[in-house]
């Protein structure tokens, strides 16, 4: 399995630089070669495609929708990105749903957040800290 960086996700995903996409395609097509994506990649890629090409969020829930059709990525945690792309849909930040989705999985009781919408999204397990 090959690990795969941002910058490979963004050449593939906008096609910006042909000579990047191209090696990029090459490197997908391999025959028999499968690729892990993490789950801090894509929180990267949503940021770069969003910050840096103006993208929308529906923009990018959809091309990460197409990136799990792929047969040969394989991610963190495929159920998690698919809730969590589900709640980007609705307003929600990638970021902050794959964190709340993964200390739900690690046995938290509660998640700390100064981010009010975090808070009020899940309110029954997100707080704000009060002093």
């Amino acid at each position: 399995m090959i690990g795969l960086d941002t910058n490979v996700l963004i050449r593939y995903l906008t096609r910006d630089d042909e000579s990047q996409y191209s090696a990029t395609m090459k490197l997908l097509m391999r025959r028999s070669a499968s690729f892990f994506v993490a789950d801090l990649v894509l929180v990267e890629t949503d940021w770069v495609l969003s910050s840096l090409y103006d993208w929308t969020r529906e923009e990018i829930a959809d091309a990460f929708a197409r990136l799990l059709q792929i047969h040969n990525l394989q991610f963190e945690d495929e159920d998690r990105i698919r809730h969590s792309l589900a709640a980007v849909r609705r307003g929600a930040d990638l970021s902050d749903e794959l964190l709340i989705s993964m200390s739900r999985n690690q046995g938290c009781r509660e998640f700390a957040t100064f981010d009010t919408a975090v808070a009020k999204r899940h309110a029954k397990f997100a707080f704000v800290p009060k002093d």
